[in-house]
């Protein structure tokens, strides 16, 4: 096809939903301003970018064997806050917001906080991994971060009842949808 014909198809494509796009929840979001609603949807899709590759996270805390059972579904929501902080160059949502969208989905029973034993486990593991692979980044020898004690539990039924287009995002999901 010629290069006009591919910019013309491409032009007036229908737009296609991707799994990490904000706003297509099944649950009723919160009441918010204008500016809340866009703030909240940057966190929402920062979040949603964890959320998929969750099993992929719980699978490589799990082989490195010093942490405790989990469900193997696993998101640090400050990990991705700093993320979108970086991407944005300071100029992203505040932490609060974050925040907001953790609970919200807390609420909707889609995450669960893991036990304080278990963050700390995980935490130090974490640490231990940054130290052995980049140790060059760490001159004072401690290797941690301040998001390292936030992590939460994915329930993957209950997530993909909130937001069931994520069965097309990898295999882990298909798989979880067709359980």
């Amino acid at each position: 096809m010629s290069r006009i014909g591919d910019w013309w198809q491409s032009s007036n494509a229908k737009p296609r939903r991707h799994p990490t796009d904000p706003g297509h929840a099944a649950a009723p979001y919160p009441a918010l301003s204008r500016s809340g609603r866009v703030a909240f949807a940057q966190c929402e899709q920062y979040l949603l970018r964890e959320i998929v590759e969750a099993r992929a996270w719980g699978r490589q805390v799990a082989s490195r064997g010093d942490t405790p059972d989990t469900d193997g579904w696993l998101v640090m929501p400050g990990r991705t806050h700093s993320s979108l902080m970086d991407d944005s160059r300071g100029m992203g949502a505040m932490p609060a917001v974050m925040d907001s969208v953790v609970q919200w989905l807390a609420d909707a029973g889609a995450i669960r906080p893991l036990s304080e034993h278990t963050r700390r486990a995980i935490a130090a593991s974490n640490a231990e991994e940054r130290l052995r692979d980049y140790p060059e980044y760490h001159p004072d020898g401690d290797g941690r971060r301040t998001w390292d004690d936030d992590v939460w539990e994915v329930e993957p039924i209950r997530m993909l009842q909130i937001y069931p287009h994520l069965a097309d995002a990898n295999d882990d999901w298909s798989q979880q949808a067709r359980r």
